[in-house]
């Protein structure tokens, strides 16, 4: 029968078997309640009234419907079957009360209280029916001793066939809940049964191994899959230790784990190697927890095969090695190239400007000095090509040092524009400075700030067509302080700033007869920016020319002036 959840307490709702346990004592109650108010209402109006002894005995039938009630609204079973043994027990001594005393009929009944009581497979409730059945009995024999006892009634009637009828009934009521208790037993046994086989279908047919422990790491059971991932079926395995099995190397590692499964009383882990029968290593991975109370303790492990993960990590550092050595051997190629390629070039570029001097007289034809000109430009070129690729090899490698401090950007802009004046006066650029004198200050390091804007200057004027100008701005808000560099060149196409920010990509090139460079300028300016806790933001339209800011943290006080 299908038993909706309104009827049960909700504290057993969705436990099928419980809700019926619960409903059963519910019915059964509630049942015995309307019948006693029902035959009172019988025995009244037949009767045409009611003594003391039949009022009391049909209120405590129709009082068993409370402890269906209190389970309903409570659902603790224990304490309702307790409920239930005490209102049967008063029962059946106000029925011994008015037929006898000790020697009515109905003395006998008393026997069966605790048994009633036992169907709640609870030993407290049954021992507590029991001392209260005793208790009623105690209290007939009193009274029948002081010989306080009511009238009997039974006047009229043949105690033998009286109490023989009492005997019958008593046997047959034991009878009915011996075969509820076997009823309860054998659902109980099936249950138990039906869960275990359930359990069992499942710790047979996992990929992990599921092991059950002693305190001291032996086990006590295992599931099939120990033949697969240990090598050794499941009844050898039994007895033994995983320490027997992994080797004698893991056996400070698995004991360590086992001592902090039961110490801490959380998750342990610990990983170990088996060697298969053709000579190839298993990598495992044991987790274990401690399980049980402080008298009956034991550790439960789940053991799998980790050798793909263990093997993908291996991959992993040695790709990782050999990424990093490439990075060193690439750091130290560039440092050596760039050493040695910068002592020739600035002797190119010295001796190209002794000549275009004439700093040992005239050199007699004027072509002598041009050729000594771009000797000397292409030189200076080269240099700044090599000199880029080296500080972004420093940036990759995580060699720069920043000395934040609170630092005032208009000295820097005005240092990197006097810096980068030739260039500028070469390609017939007017650089503008605008930065104001009452910007305030930032936190960042002077020097790489100079670096990261002489970069995206050098790009500006590099990329600006001839006569054009380039303006330097400045700004500020409540959080950062920035320089804002705006060129008239072609812009960049929105979709490919993300890529030009990265090292050594660049455009289609520059302006004719402009060089082009490495394509570090703006993945150096980057990342020195952003080294400073900054950031570095392009916007740019093809035609439009390109503004690039470069934020800075605002300093959160500003140094006082001093006389």
């Amino acid at each position: 029968m299908q038993i909706a959840d309104w009827q049960v307490h909700l504290s057993v709702r969705g436990r099928p078997r419980q809700m019926r346990r619960h409903a059963s004592f519910i019915r059964q109650h509630t049942t015995g309640g309307v019948l006693g108010l029902a035959g009172a209402f019988l025995f009244a109006v037949v009767t045409g009234g009611m003594e003391v002894f039949a009022a009391g005995a049909f209120a405590l039938l129709a009082a068993t419907a409370l402890p269906g009630i209190y389970l309903r609204l409570t659902g603790q079973l224990a304490a309702s079957y307790a409920l239930s043994s005490t209102f049967f027990a008063l029962l059946i001594g106000w029925l011994c009360l008015w037929t006898g005393g000790v020697d009515s009929p109905a003395i006998f009944w008393l026997a069966i209280v605790p048994m009633e009581a036992a169907l709640s497979a609870n030993r407290k409730s049954a021992i507590t029916a029991a001392s209260i059945a005793a208790t009623v009995f105690s209290v007939l024999v009193w009274l029948s001793l002081g010989a306080s006892l009511p009238p009997t009634h039974l006047s009229g009637l043949d105690p033998f066939l009286v109490r023989m009828v009492s005997i019958v009934a008593a046997i047959v009521y034991a009878c009915a809940l011996a075969m509820r208790t076997q009823v309860a037993y054998q659902r109980a046994e099936d249950a138990a049964d039906s869960e275990e086989a359930r359990y069992r279908i499942v710790a047979d047919n996992a990929s992990d191994l599921i092991t059950r422990h002693a305190i001291d790491g032996t086990v006590l059971f295992t599931t099939p899959a120990s033949s697969r991932l240990l090598n050794i079926s499941p009844h050898k395995l039994l007895g033994m230790q995983l320490s027997d099995v992994a080797g004698p190397e893991f056996k400070n590692s698995i004991a360590e784990a086992v001592s902090n499964a039961l110490r801490r009383g959380g998750e342990t882990s610990v990983e170990f190697s088996v060697t298969n029968p053709d000579g190839s290593v298993r990598y495992l991975e044991t987790r274990m927890r401690a399980t049980g109370t402080s008298v009956d303790i034991s550790l439960v492990a789940v053991t799998r095969d980790v050798t793909e993960r263990h093997e993908a990590d291996l991959v992993m550092a040695d790709a990782r090695e050999m990424a990093e050595s490439a990075s060193r051997t690439k750091s130290a190629f560039l440092r050596s190239m760039s050493h040695e390629l910068r002592t020739p070039l600035n002797s190119i570029i010295g001796f190209s400007q002794v000549i275009r001097d004439q700093s040992f007289g005239p050199i007699g034809n004027g072509r002598y000095s041009d050729y000594a000109n771009m000797i000397g430009d292409s030189g200076k070129t080269l240099l700044r090509i090599v000199t880029d690729v080296l500080r972004m090899s420093e940036i990759e490698a995580g060699n720069v040092e920043m000395d934040l401090e609170e630092t005032r950007l208009l000295p820097i802009a005005a240092d990197t524009v006097r810096t980068l004046e030739p260039q500028a006066r070469d390609g017939r650029i007017v650089v503008q400075n605008h930065v104001s004198d009452d910007l305030p200050m930032a936190i960042a390091d002077a020097r790489a700030a100079g670096q990261a804007l002489a970069s995206i200057l050098a790009n500006a004027i590099e990329y600006s067509p001839l006569g054009e100008s380039v303006d330097i701005d400045g700004g500020a808000d409540d959080l950062t302080v920035w320089l804002e560099i705006k060129d008239n060149g072609p812009g960049i196409p929105p979709q490919e700033i993300a890529r030009l920010m990265r090292p050594f990509e660049r455009t289609g090139g520059s302006l004719e007869g402009r060089p082009s460079g490495a394509g570090v300028g703006l993945a150096i300016a980057k990342a020195l920016t952003e080294l400073q806790r900054g950031g570095f933001t392009i916007q740019s339209e093809v035609g439009e020319g390109t503004t690039v800011r470069l934020a800075f943290p605002r300093a959160r006080m500003q140094r006082r002036r001093t006389a």
